[in-house]
């Protein structure tokens, strides 16, 4: 963590390792700060308005319960959850609004959706439906769908505050 703070980042996501020893989220947040620490859950849908927590890049189930697990990081010191859908990654079918709203509004602290965005209009939905805080995107900026100054128009066009380069 030290190491990847001095090259320059500003926060490091973690999933895998506070899955097997939780209280790594409250040794990072007293050294480093709340704001460094951003817990990273991968949720995968069990039933109806329910998630599983997995890790190893989604593919490891781990019994806990996604909703108890966010707010188990964040009483732990987490200072933002990158909220990965492990059954919409990749497929370009849009954010899960369902599970982004249910983490978002369960927890004080800001929740990063992750997984699924397949149109600039998604990241409209996320924050507005759902009240993510933040998006991450990968599929449709490394297959050129769109760009990031696209992506930005549609936020800024629909009322979502954007930073200004």
């Amino acid at each position: 963590m030290r190491d990847i703070l001095r090259a320059g980042a500003d926060k490091v996501a973690i999933n895998t390792a506070t899955i097997k020893r939780p209280e790594l989220i409250s040794e990072v947040a007293q050294k480093f700060g709340s704001q460094c620490m951003v817990l990273s859950i991968q949720a995968k849908k069990v039933g109806e308005r329910k998630w599983e927590a997995y890790y190893d890049n989604g593919r490891e189930k781990t019994g806990i319960d996604v909703l108890e697990w966010a707010k188990r990081g964040w009483q732990l010191g987490a200072g933002e959850i990158l909220l990965t859908s492990v059954d919409k990654e990749g497929t370009a079918k849009g954010f899960d609004l369902d599970l982004i709203k249910t983490v978002s509004t369960a927890v004080p602290i800001p929740v990063i959706a992750c997984g699924g965005m397949g149109q600039a209009g998604d990241v409209v939905a996320a924050v507005r439906e759902a009240k993510a805080d933040a998006v991450a995107m990968a599929h449709v900026l490394h297959y050129g769908l769109f760009t990031v100054a696209d992506i930005r128009r549609t936020a800024s066009e629909n009322g979502i505050n954007v930073r200004s380069f």
